[in-house]
C-alpha cells in the first residue's frame, strides 16, 4: 500500500504485519480522485524495492521509480491505471499545469489553437465532462488533467450512434462544444476525399521523442529549406551560448548531438557555492537528461505527438527537472524547473537537441 497524508509518503503492507512500514518527507504527490492509487510522487528517500508493501506483488511492475536530486521519483503506468480506474487516463505526468496538459491533449487529437485556449478556460472553471484537474498533494506543483473520453463524448446523453460520431470526430466535437451553442444537434463536417500530390515529398525530419534515432542522408534545402541563419551552433558553443553535453546524453540514451543553454548551465546545473561539495554538477546535469529522456519515451509510448508535424519546424517538448537551490533561511530547498527541449536542424542538416529554460527562445 502506497498512501501520500500530511506531505508524507507511507509504505506498508496490510496483509503482512511482519513488513516494517516505511514513510519519508514527500516534496510533491498526484493521488487520483477515482482510484484514490498515487500517480506520482517524488519524495526526501529510497525505496529498493515495492514487492514488499504491495498486497499484490505484480502491482510493483505498474509503477517506475528512479533517483533525481538525491530524491526518488515513483510514477503509476498510465495504461495500468486506465485499466484499473476505467475510463480515466493521466493526460501525461510531464505536462504540468491545465494549459500544457490540454495542449499535449490537443495535439494527440488535433484540435486548434483556438478552441484549445478556450478548452482551458472551461476545464478550469469545472465546466466540461471528462476532465479531472488533479492537484498536487503537497501544493509545490502545477496540477495534471484526468481525461475520460465516454464522459467527454457524452455530453448531454446523445443517442448510441450520435457518440460513435463525436468520437469519430473528436476535434469537430470540441469546436462545438467550446462554441456553446448547444441547441443545434452536433454535425461533422464532410470531409472531401482528397489525393496525395504524386510528387508529395515523403521524408521528415526524425521526430524529437524518436531518441533511437533513424540513420540516413539527405539535402539540407530539401529538408529545411534555404539557410537564413548564418550564426552556427558550433559558433554558439565556441562562444559559450551553448554548452555540448553530447557525452553524458549518450548515456542516458540520447543519439542525438545535444547542448544545454548558457542560462541553464549557469543558473542551475552547475551547483550554488553554498551547496559545492554536497551536490555536483554531473549529478545535476545528469537529472536533467535522464528527466529528458524519460518524458520524450512516455510520449512516444503514449503516441502523442509532442511536436509539429512540419519537417521544417523546430519540435519542442516541456518537462520538468527538480533541483536542490539555496534558501534565504539557510537549509536548502527543492525548486521544480520548468524546461524545454527544441529539436532542428543542425550545422549539417543533421537533427540536433537543444535544452533550455521556458522563457528562453
Amino acid at each position: 500500500m502506497i498512501e501520500v497524508k500530511n506531505n508524507r509518503i507511507y509504505f506498508y503492507n496490510m496483509n503482512k504485519r511482519d513488513i516494517i512500514p516505511m514513510d519519508f518527507q514527500c516534496v510533491s504527490a498526484y493521488l487520483c480522485p477515482h482510484c484514490k492509487k498515487v500517480l506520482a510522487a517524488y519524495y526526501a528517500g529510497k525505496i529498493v524495492d515495492l514487492e514488499p508493501f504491495m498486497e499484490e506483488p505484480a502491482l510493483k511492475h505498474h509503477y517506475t521509480m528512479g533517483i533525481s536530486n538525491g530524491g526518488q521519483y515513483l510514477l503509476l503506468d498510465d495504461h495500468n491505471h486506465k485499466k484499473g480506474c476505467p475510463g480515466w487516463e493521466i493526460v501525461s505526468l510531464s505536462a504540468r499545469g491545465i494549459t500544457h496538459s490540454i495542449y499535449v491533449w490537443a495535439r494527440r487529437n488535433e484540435v486548434g489553437q483556438e478552441s484549445r485556449q478556450k478548452l482551458c478556460e472551461m476545464i478550469a472553471a469545472s465546466k466540461v465532462p471528462g476532465f479531472d484537474i488533479v492537484q498536487d498533494a503537497c501544493g509545490a506543483d502545477d496540477p495534471i488533467i484526468l481525461y475520460n473520453e465516454h464522459l467527454f463524448t457524452n455530453m448531454n446523453k446523445p443517442g448510441f450512434s450520435q457518440s460513435i460520431i463525436r468520437k469519430e470526430n473528436l476535434s469537430s466535437y470540441t469546436n462545438w462544444i467550446v462554441a456553446g451553442d448547444y441547441s443545434k444537434p452536433f454535425e461533422p463536417p464532410i470531409k472531401p476525399k482528397t489525393e496525395p500530390p504524386i510528387d508529395a515529398p515523403k521524408d521528415e525530419m526524425p521526430s524529437l521523442v524518436d531518441i533511437e534515432a533513424e540513420k540516413g542522408v539527405q539535402s539540407t534545402k530539401s529538408v529545411f529549406g534555404d539557410v537564413i541563419d548564418v550564426y552556427t551552433r558550433a559558433e554558439a558553443i565556441e562562444d559559450g551560448v551553448l554548452v555540448d553535453v553530447t557525452e553524458t546524453a549518450k548515456e542516458a540514451g540520447i543519439v542525438y548531438p545535444t547542448a544545454v543553454t548558457q542560462a541553464l548551465w549557469n543558473g542551475y546545473i552547475e551547483p550554488p557555492e553554498s551547496l559545492k561539495g554536497f551536490q555536483d554538477m554531473q549529478g545535476r546535469l545528469w537529472d536533467v537528461l535522464t528527466m529528458f529522456s524519460f518524458s520524450a519515451r512516455e510520449m512516444k509510448k503514449s503516441n502523442i505527438d509532442v511536436a509539429e508535424s512540419q519537417k521544417d519546424t523546430a519540435q519542442i517538448l516541456y518537462f520538468k527537472t527538480i533541483f536542490q537551490m539555496p534558501s534565504k533561511a539557510g537549509n536548502p530547498k527543492m525548486e521544480t524547473v520548468d524546461l524545454k527541449a527544441i529539436s532542428g536542424p543542425g550545422d549539417n542538416a543533421e537533427p540536433i537537441l537543444t535544452i533550455m529554460l521556458l522563457e528562453e527562445d
